[in-house]
């Protein structure tokens, strides 16, 4: 069994010079979520453990970490609140009085950009040291309003003025990709997300190339702006009609097919944004990873390790990777291409063929693949908690 002395975390980051790690939540969450990693953990394990977590977001020195980058949904807003209600409660509450007129909705709004500001200035001394390359933190706008260009727009402008280093997070909807171009062209960064398969990942990479090009013809600066676009690579696979597809054609759809579908969209499309004869300006961000497939396998960080992309790690995840790969051999294995057994049977499968062609999917069916359906209802859900929040704290004000 191997010992290694770098934590999975710090030897993925180390598969390549441009692999990129991110934290997949709030940065005010990191050390109380920390603490109780440590205090679950085996005696033996817990100084240990305590000194690789530091490593990844140290809040008193961050401009020294690992995690170089944060994303964020309503969703993980949404836990900022139940899991440090002691922090936030006081600035929820002052928003509330200070804006006695203003409805739920405007008041929920006020308080996810409070808290979204709120986590953006821990990063901004590594932005800052980095000359404006890392410390970006996402700020989404409602994804309630997917198809609504001009209110999309109004939201973006808001978030962008939060905080230099905030980096908009728009959707993979036709409207949220033209959303993107015209923030593009203005130098405003930006992070697709719904994004599920390479059609739609190719489409905002398109995007942002148009809305650069625009840009730079106008003389606009782009020494602070950057590009990601992310692929939810777990939740394209989980959908049920994956497997309906699969029967279909009778084939069964067992965890190791689904884990190496979404390894390879997500290698086609590392390989078509990196082809320099594409002139992209984009990078591929990586999250929603599951573990597996069986026991003592995480494909989903393994078989992309070494890339020129972000991967985004969840509290769970990490708790996952830390574990399974704690003596396991990290290196990278971007370019190695899916087994081809693999490949001939996911491409008989309508469901992944569709999702892995580069245009398998027209750009105004996006909103209505069942990945997207789902998530972008998930996400909608969790902005109206974040109003049912507001609306007892209003109670006991």
């Amino acid at each position: 069994m191997a010992v290694y002395s770098k934590s999975a975390m710090q030897r993925l980051s180390e598969s390549s010079d441009d692999m990129e790690l991110w934290w997949d939540s709030s940065p005010l969450i990191f050390e109380a979520w920390a603490k109780k990693m440590v205090e679950k953990a085996a005696a033996e394990e817990k100084d240990e453990l305590e000194k690789q977590l530091k490593i990844l977001f140290d809040v008193k020195n961050p401009a020294e970490t690992l995690f170089c980058g944060v994303t964020t949904n309503p969703r993980l807003t949404k836990k900022v609140l139940d899991l440090i209600p002691e922090e936030v409660n006081p600035i929820i509450d002052e928003i509330i009085k200070g804006n006695p007129v203003k409805s739920n909705y405007q008041l929920a709004w006020k308080v996810y950009k409070a808290i979204t500001e709120k986590g953006a200035k821990l990063y901004m001394s590594l932005f800052e040291k980095s000359k404006y390359k890392m410390g970006y933190v996402s700020a989404q706008v409602d994804p309630r309003l997917v198809t609504d260009v001009k209110e999309m727009l109004r939201q973006a402008l808001e978030l962008k003025k939060l905080s230099p280093n905030i980096i908009v997070k728009c959707p993979g909807s036709k409207e949220g990709i033209y959303l993107i171009q015209i923030l593009t062209s203005i130098g405003i960064p930006t992070n697709s997300t719904l994004v599920f398969h390479v059609p739609a990942a190719m489409q905002v990479a398109r995007a942002v190339k148009r809305g650069h090009e625009i840009g730079s013809s106008w003389g606009v600066d782009y020494s602070q702006w950057r590009s990601v676009i992310t692929i939810m690579i777990g939740r394209f696979e989980e959908r049920p009609e994956f497997a309906e597809s699969a029967k279909s054609v009778g084939i069964e759809l067992t965890e190791e097919l689904k884990r190496w579908a979404g390894i390879a969209i997500a290698k086609e499309a590392h390989n078509l944004i990196n082809n320099p004869k594409n002139g992209y300006k984009s990078k591929l961000l990586l999250c929603s990873a599951r573990p597996g497939p069986g026991e003592g396998n995480i494909y989903h960080l393994e078989k992309v390790a070494g890339g020129n992309l972000v991967y985004t790690m969840n509290p769970e995840l990490i708790d996952d990777f830390l574990k399974i790969c704690k003596t396991k051999d990290i290196y990278s294995q971007i370019d190695e291409p899916v087994p081809t057994g693999v490949m001939e049977k996911l491409l008989k499968i309508p469901f992944f063929k569709a999702g892995y062609d580069e245009d398998g999917i027209a750009i105004d069916d996006f909103v209505n693949h069942t990945s997207f359906v789902f998530t972008k209802d998930e996400f909608s859900g969790s902005m109206k908690d974040i109003e049912e929040y507001v609306i007892e704290r209003k109670k006991k004000l």
